[in-house]
């Protein structure tokens, strides 16, 4: 993830107690004098279960890297204390400590976010549950969140039902330097463009001036294109790697003939790319992940930006579902208040808020999504409907071996641009390293 770094709840159906009242001699039913104070009548059939407004602090476990102290208090801490105000947080940062760490010390978090392509990070640890039973008692709609960012929850957890709701997901876009094309009188490119269109654009791009080297397109790091043609590192139904595979040789000849462009061939890779785009201003286009925040103290540049580029048989369709996850902990004692506090963070007042200071919502709903960076006069202006023309690739289930992976198949790609191996040959030995890594970790 570009810095980056996707709630499912064991729920308990809060049971409904029909009470009979019998009536006789003309008499109103007895009221029950004992009921506890704290404990809330029942709720009719068709309203959300009535939760207890005792004071309550919920753990919450989160990652302060992805998430700033300004963001936490701007998207969770004042919504919730607004609505619910005798909820509370203590804060696991996860960016101290790992899950398991902190599982082992006998602390369990009611909430814990994870990401997509890490959700095994937190189903491993047991912690899992169905959330759906609680989604349905809290009449929650989740119809206003991205089906692929639902599905993407499935996918990776592997199960048929949801263990968590999404909140935030990576939309991708091309990032291009008006000037570069505007100094070679180049026209710009346009939404809906596939790779080969914009690798031929890039042609008269890559050029030579004076000391300067300017490159037409960089097309990032081989596992974001392979993750849009819905492929990964490792087969986890065979439990086999899967680099030596059409996907792979498919982005791998791809990224070479980029690569191959005279000039164009000092490839960089995350975070150096966005240096190449931003601050060396010598590249034309770079297709990535979002980066609209980053431009706030950069000064001095024409861009703007365009569809994230396709390939032909994948059309309107960019890198995999990249969200983050909340989770309510299957031994949560307050599954309600934790659920309270989720639906606080996907109500359309905080994923309005999110969208406008350009931190992606997961909500499909129109008016959330056009006001997307309107908090950010930098962005003003930009051709910001172009996050929304594609949809997200399937997702793969993620793999404790990917990190390696991602090595392995990196590696494998230099060598190629370095020492000229050939691509095939590349691929099968990565495969084998990859499987041999998988070996020796059981």
């Amino acid at each position: 993830m570009n810095k980056k770094t996707s709630m499912l709840f064991g729920a308990s159906m809060v049971s409904m107690l029909l009470i009979s009242a019998c009536t006789g001699g003309g008499k109103e039913p007895a009221k029950e004098a004992n009921q506890p104070k704290d404990v809330p009548p029942p709720a009719a059939a068709d309203a959300p279960v009535k939760v207890s407004t005792d004071p309550v602090t919920l753990k919450f476990a989160i990652n302060f890297s992805w998430l700033s102290e300004e963001e936490r208090q701007k998207y969770i801490v004042d919504p919730v204390k607004k609505k619910y105000p005798n909820i509370s947080f203590e804060w696991i940062n996860l960016t101290e400590t790992s899950l398991d760490k902190v599982i082992a010390t006998g602390v369990i978090p009611d909430i814990v976010q994870s990401a997509s392509p890490i959700i095994n990070t937190y189903t491993d640890l047991g912690l899992a549950d169905n959330m759906e039973p609680l989604i349905k008692s809290h009449k929650f709609d989740t119809s206003k969140i991205s089906k692929a960012g639902l599905d993407a929850v499935k996918t990776t957890s592997g199960n048929d039902y949801l263990i968590g709701l999404p909140w935030t997901i990576q939309y991708s876009a091309t990032y291009i330097n008006k000037d570069i094309f505007d100094k070679f009188g180049v026209g710009y490119p346009k939404d809906g463009m596939t790779w080969e269109e914009m690798k031929d654009l890039s042609i008269k791009l890559t050029r030579k001036e004076g000391e300067t080297q300017y490159r037409g397109l960089e097309p990032d790091v081989p596992s974001r294109l392979v993750s849009v043609l819905s492929a990964g590192y490792v087969d986890t139904k065979s439990n086999k790697a899967s680099l030596d595979t059409e996907p792979w040789k498919r982005v791998f000849t791809l990224m070479k003939s980029i690569y191959d462009i005279p000039g164009n061939e000092n490839y960089r890779w995350v975070p150096s790319a966005f240096d190449q785009f931003s601050k060396d201003r010598t590249l034309a286009m770079y297709p990535g992940l979002n980066y609209l925040p980053n431009f706030k103290s950069i000064n001095g540049i024409n861009w703007d930006i365009v569809q994230y580029p396709q390939f032909k048989e994948k059309p309107n369709i960019s890198m995999q579902v990249d969200e983050w996850v909340l989770h309510v902990t299957k031994q949560s004692k307050y599954k309600d208040q934790a659920f309270q506090v989720i639906s606080s963070i996907l109500s359309d007042e905080v994923q309005t808020e999110m969208s406008r200071n350009a931190r992606f919502p997961i909500v499909t709903t129109k008016s959330v999504q056009d006001e997307l960076a309107k908090n950010l006069p930098y962005v003003q202006g930009k051709n910001l409907k172009a996050f929304f023309l594609s949809t997200p690739a399937a997702p793969v289930p993620p793999s404790k071996y990917a990190a390696y992976g991602s090595t392995v198949s990196q590696e494998a790609f230099k060598k190629v641009m370095k020492e000229g191996v050939d691509i095939n040959s590349a691929l099968r030995e990565a495969d084998e390293k990859l499987n041999k890594n998988m070996l020796e970790s059981k």
